[in-house]
């Protein structure tokens, strides 16, 4: 891809809901697709649903809270936005939408979101994505980015609207349901982003949830990405004793103790991540994003340029 090129899945959809079981990297995923776009000149608003504040500080702004902020800009008019979206807060907005007047408005969110929200399971996550709809609808940003939940929150998060048209015949709560739900459905207004690791665990929850929100919801899915791959080492599988003496060294035998367990634990992970790709190429036939592994003991904005640039490439096709 020519440098300065954003991917065309970037911008294929004018919503992005990035989602991943926890620990996987689906925020820092979030953050890194959120620069590629505006680097480019788009305005984005990334909607961290959980209030993830650090994201603030990674992008090179403050952290990320109701009200919302500029976390950083580029050019003439590449800029990132950030905030999160509170249920009670998007229940206030969703009032204000119906011509409910201030006061009124804020005696209703108050005292009934409580106690409606506990008789309707998921009506929390519905108002958090009917007011992404409205962003949507509105066109307040080129590309708004949605960070979910983890993945054991994310299908009930995103599911919200089909299990309230399952169980409400009509009213605004379904109007707002159906609403909700023929954005997720519709592909130009917004796809969903997975994120795995190439462990067991990560990769058996996201070709559960991928089959969960495609199937179920019709959300289109764009490329599948692996965070977090060790990189192929040539000679690893070389023993160390092989090696040194291929290179004319005479290993001591504590060196080559040591060296013979790190050997064997690079070949341990190499092999259990190579299983795990080859899962995902059976189970879960999406085109894919592999992003390097980055050994840091802390997170922070040079590490999320390393993962921009690798994220900001066309997917390889699914095999």
């Amino acid at each position: 891809m020519e440098r300065g090129v954003t991917p065309t899945w970037v911008t294929s959809a004018g919503v992005v809901v990035v989602a991943g079981k926890g620990g996987v990297g689906s925020s820092t995923v979030a953050a890194a697709l959120s620069l590629i776009a505006a680097r480019q000149g788009a305005n984005v608003l990334l909607i961290a649903v959980d209030g993830r504040p650090g994201l603030g500080p990674l992008l090179g702004g403050e952290p990320i809270g109701p009200e919302e902020r500029t976390l950083r800009s580029f050019g003439r008019s590449g800029r990132i936005r950030g905030r999160t979206i509170p249920p009670e807060q998007a229940f206030s907005d969703y009032l204000a939408l119906k011509g409910i007047g201030g006061v009124l408005r804020k005696a209703a969110s108050a005292a009934s979101l409580d106690v409606i929200a506990a008789a309707t399971p998921g009506l929390e996550h519905l108002l958090v994505l009917g007011k992404i709809k409205e962003l949507q609808r509105e066109k307040s940003a080129d590309l708004i980015i949605v960070d979910a939940p983890p993945a054991g929150l994310a299908a009930p998060f995103l599911r919200s609207a089909s299990a309230l048209q399952a169980v409400v015949a009509s009213g605004p709560i379904r109007t707002q349901a159906d609403e909700v739900a023929e954005m997720l459905a519709d592909a130009k207004r917004c796809q969903g982003l997975l994120v795995t690791i190439p462990e067991e665990t990560p990769v058996n929850e996201v070709v559960e949830l991928a089959y969960d929100i495609e199937e179920k919801l019709g959300l289109s899915l764009g490329p599948l990405v692996v965070n977090a791959c060790w990189p192929y080492l040539a000679g690893l599988e070389m023993s160390p004793t092989a090696a040194a003496r291929a290179q004319g060294v005479t290993l001591s035998r504590a060196a080559k103790a040591a060296l013979d367990v790190s050997a064997r634990f690079g070949r341990a992970r190499m092999e259990g991540q190579q299983r795990q790709l080859a899962r995902l190429d059976e189970l879960l036939p999406l085109a894919r994003i592999e992003l390097p592994r980055v050994p840091t003991a802390r997170f922070g904005p040079a590490e999320l340029d390393i993962l921009a640039a690798a994220l900001a490439v066309e997917p390889r096709a699914a095999s």
